[in-house]
């Protein structure tokens, strides 16, 4: 046991330096950004431009505006409810109109592959286009004034992450193969797919899953690239809401590919407790009394880290009822299609999974304990407390609301 906890402090230690050194980064990359802009003449292309520009950039549109009213979690209590989450309630969120486009000689950059057009205009839809000051590596900015030596493609789309997260892939990478497949659909040209030149095992089974295989997509080197026609899919989450459209078409490609992975199990539970024993920081502190409370309910403790990608959306695509702590493994009930979600917060969250737990109309609750509403990053990998007592009462209430629905269904 000491060996394991030696494990876990080294790895949140090293997560706390790499925030710090995050906290020192961005505002650096802000920096030469704002130098880049104001004192170089940076040109930023927006996605604005693009809609003014349809002709010139061929953007193709497809699907329509979704919107999304956040109504409240299923909490009787409300201080259970942290601030992150009750500040978005009651808001109308309309996610913009989903397109695909052109930019003709362009170049991919840096470690991140940031898109530049012919003149050196910045292409904002290439990488996280809300914050480009921060999105943007500080060299990237000098390997855009390097001689244009490098290699070249003819058709390529680009969904390099460079330093991300489980979350990040799948909610701001994968959805835009929805709109790089309706490119693929309308023109009949197929691009070259270019990825991370070392992607996670995760990574490179999602695309199988979704129908790509990695063998036959360019690994990014790095630095630079021609390409005679980048095809550009929109940027699909937008205050971070993801569309349930796209959710939706993720969700029913893998499952149509799940059956060529062979599963790791042979069955798993619809009750599912994740549990963050071999992630850093954030671990319940309590877990051996909140399994124990669990457990007589049918609950059965999984660890993402242990389980393939396909299992993972294997055991979300069944799942009735999920209990977690605040964590990227929250990412999978998008997976789901009829789902009850208990989420924990410690000192530190964000209400990602709450909105997406909303958008594709799902039950959720929260339980918070000693949050902050700080967020800042020294609060990050707190481990969290639960109040068993209060979880029980609120497991039994939805599960009780799950079950009131399926007789419903049943009856409709």
């Amino acid at each position: 046991m000491s060996f394991v906890m030696n494990i876990l402090k080294k790895k949140i230690m090293t997560g706390r330096l790499r925030s710090a050194i995050g906290m020192i980064r961005f505002p650096i990359r802000q920096w030469i950004f704002s130098i880049a802009t104001k004192k170089l003449g940076l040109n930023i292309v927006t996605r604005e431009d693009i809609l003014k520009n349809k002709e010139q950039y061929s953007l193709i549109q497809f699907g329509a505006e979704e919107s999304i009213l956040v109504d409240e979690p299923y909490n009787k209590n409300p201080n259970e409810i942290p601030s992150i989450i009750s500040s978005r309630v009651g808001k109308a969120n309309t996610l913009n109109q989903p397109g695909v486009f052109e930019v003709i000689n362009a170049r991919l950059v840096g470690s991140t592959a940031v898109g530049f057009d012919a003149a050196g205009n910045l292409l904002a839809e290439t990488l996280n286009p809300l914050n480009l000051s921060r999105a943007i590596p500080t060299r990237t900015h000098i390997l855009k004034y390097f001689p244009t030596w490098e290699d070249r493609v003819d058709t390529a789309c680009s969904i390099v992450m460079g330093n991300g997260n489980y979350f990040h892939w799948i909610a701001d990478y994968l959805t835009r193969l929805q709109g790089l497949e309706f490119y693929q659909e309308q023109t009949g040209r197929r691009p070259t797919l270019i990825i991370d030149k070392n992607p996670t095992k995760w990574q490179i089974e999602s695309l199988r899953l979704l129908g790509y295989e990695p063998e036959n997509c360019l690994p990014w080197n790095g630095s630079s690239l021609k390409v005679d026609r980048l095809v550009i899919p929109s940027w699909r989450r937008e205050r971070r809401i993801i569309p349930p459209s796209v959710c939706r078409w993720m969700r029913q490609r893998m499952l149509s590919n799940l059956d060529k992975v062979k599963s790791q199990s042979d069955s798993f539970s619809s009750r599912i407790y994740i549990s963050r024993t071999k992630t850093t920081g954030r671990q319940v502190i309590n877990e051996e009394e909140v399994l124990a409370a669990l457990a007589p309910l049918g609950f059965v403790s999984y660890t993402m880290e242990r389980m393939s990608f396909a299992d993972q959306v294997r055991l979300f695509s069944q799942a009735e009822i999920v209990v977690s702590p605040h964590g990227a493994a929250l990412t999978n009930t998008l997976f789901a299609q009829n789902l009850s979600v208990i989420e924990f917060f410690g000192s530190y969250g964000s209400p990602s999974f709450f909105l997406l737990a909303k958008a594709l109309g799902f039950r959720y609750a929260c339980l918070a304990s000693g949050y902050s509403g700080k967020n800042e990053f020294s609060q990050k990998y707190n481990g969290v407390t639960v109040d068993v007592a209060r979880l029980q009462v609120l497991v039994e209430e939805m599960l009780s609301l799950s079950s009131d629905r399926s007789l419903l269904s049943m009856n409709s």
